[in-house]
């Protein structure tokens, strides 16, 4: 099954970290981590307003949220793996919860060298996790943005998939999120602002909107 890599604009702001004074956000008191990520998000849904219009972006703490248009193509054809929460004050805006998960191929990124913050490793540098909340303190370098050979095997058309886990780093992670044959080509044929990179097939890559 072919599938590619995509991915939107950088809303450049958080969702829930922009409104934690006003919702409850637990932190674990070592690391600072959130420790109530799902439930915060759910309770910044009810007051947030997206100012920028956007097709499909990903804000600075790591929540995909979809336009209108988006949602209205995901549904006219007949797309897979995306649960839509709208957001209560921003008419017409979505997060997008993935629930299609894979496990991200760990083994083939061993092949590359990676160097960052004057350390060198080959494939997804683990920057650890937390020794007391257990969470992850993300991952970079997510090359070659492949999912396990297993996994590939159960893909279906025309739907998304997301990473078991997550890159850049602490409170400012998500996952990488896959979408197989038949929404690059709908994206395209409809000229929506999505990125994509090929993991397998022919896509090449690029931005559909052009």
């Amino acid at each position: 099954m072919n599938y590619c890599y995509i991915y939107g604009d950088s809303d450049e702001k958080n969702l829930y970290l922009e409104v934690s004074d006003k919702i409850k956000v637990d932190y674990c008191p070592t690391c600072k981590m959130v420790l109530n990520r799902e439930e915060a998000i759910m309770q910044a849904v009810k007051i947030v307003k997206i100012r920028k219009k956007k097709f499909f972006f990903t804000s600075l703490d790591g929540v995909s949220i979809a336009s209108r248009r988006f949602f209205e193509i995901y549904h006219q054809y007949n797309m897979k793996g995306i649960e839509f929460i709208p957001l209560e004050r921003s008419e017409g805006y979505y997060v997008c919860k993935f629930v299609n998960i894979m496990k991200f191929d760990v083994e083939q990124s061993k092949s590359i060298r990676i160097e960052y913050q004057g350390k060198v490793s080959y494939g997804v540098l683990d920057n650890g996790k937390c020794a007391i909340c257990q969470r992850s303190f993300g991952h970079h370098y997510p090359f070659p943005y492949r999912m396990i050979v297993e996994d590939e095997g159960k893909l279906e058309q025309n739907t998304f998939y997301r990473s078991d886990i997550e890159f850049e780093e602490k409170n400012y992670q998500s996952p990488l999120i896959w979408a197989t044959d038949g929404i690059i080509q709908t994206f395209t044929k409809e000229k929506c602002r999505i990125f994509y990179k090929n993991v397998e097939g022919y896509f090449g890559e690029g931005d559909c909107g052009k």
